[in-house]
């Protein structure tokens, strides 16, 4: 079944909205902790049904890195949507039956509601500022976008999988927030498209070289991660890495980096080689075996996704 259509308008203001696939989200903070919880945003949306654990999917970011951030998401389930909202965002919730409104806790836990399949609008915006009116002829279809909240209108949201869905891990959550209690890793995934190979990081994070990278320390401002043509790997705090510092891409199945201009550089070495080779503007090949490194994070390319 084809998804119905529904539009997201933008209202003015202070914050960064998101949609990744069917899920929007709005958020207020500083640049870097809003980078890792978009990141957490955009793996949970690549689930079948992104709804489905979503607290459980966000909370060791939301309540680690991403602590100090207001936000909240609007996401599908089978049979409607769930809206969780943690901090200063209310929802303003709207079906044939009337309405009501949600404000986020300041504590350590979600605002979580089922929201049912038939309602008409659903809006996010800061708690402080009464019900604002989206800006005419806005429809956030994907990437990130600045503004004060957003109003979806007719969410009607699909009953029925996509045909190709598939989960990324595009933020790295540490081993403890993962054996933590209540905590799954997002499982709900359809048929993927076979990964030749992978980036891998010495913590276990892998990303599959099925499409462009944006690395640094807040890849989400970059263009292609806001156009959606790119997906982000945030990095954590390193004074040796640029808010945007390296590029990904893949081209017949070969993969490329390059460095974004930045003061520390780009460096890529061979299997075992001691020496590290540096890389500019132009698109140096990482051939299988080889290592990147930024700063002191490092990520090798493995072949076919062996481990």
């Amino acid at each position: 079944m084809q998804q119905r259509p529904f539009t997201v308008g933008i209202s003015d203001g202070s914050g960064l909205i998101a949609r990744f696939g069917d899920v929007v989200s709005f958020a207020i903070g500083a640049d870097e902790p809003v980078a890792q919880l978009l990141g957490a945003v955009d793996a949970a949306a690549r689930t079948q049904y992104p709804g489905a654990g979503l607290p459980d999917r966000l909370a060791p970011v939301a309540f680690g890195a991403a602590r100090g951030v207001a936000f909240g998401v609007v996401a599908p389930t089978a049979d409607g949507a769930i809206v969780l909202l943690k901090g200063v965002v209310a929802a303003d919730i709207r079906t044939n039956d009337g309405g009501r409104s949600l404000v986020g806790n300041e504590g350590p836990r979600f605002v979580v509601e089922a929201v049912p399949g038939h309602a008409t609008t659903i809006g996010l915006r800061a708690a402080d500022r009464s019900t604002p009116y989206p800006r005419p002829h806005t429809d956030l279809q994907a990437g990130i976008v600045p503004g004060g909240g957003f109003t979806i209108v007719r969410a009607t949201l699909p009953t029925e999988p996509p045909r190709h869905m598939e989960t990324v891990a595009t933020v790295r959550i540490p081993a403890d927030a993962v054996n933590a209690p209540g905590f799954r890793s997002p499982q709900e995934t359809a048929a993927a498209t076979p990964v030749i190979s992978v980036l891998s990081t010495k913590d276990g994070a892998v990303y599959p070289l099925d499409r462009p990278y944006v690395i640094g320390r807040a890849p989400l401002s970059d263009e292609a991660v806001a156009n959606a043509t790119a997906s982000p790997i945030v990095v954590e705090y390193d004074p040796y890495i640029s808010r945007v510092h390296a590029y990904i891409t893949v081209e017949r199945g070969d993969v490329f980096v390059r460095d974004a201009l930045t003061p520390a550089g780009t460096f890529i070495a061979a299997p075992g080689a001691e020496d590290w080779n540096q890389v500019g503007e132009t698109p140096a090949r990482l051939d299988p075996g080889w290592t990147l490194r930024i700063g002191e994070w490092t990520v090798t390319h493995l072949a076919g996704g062996a481990s």
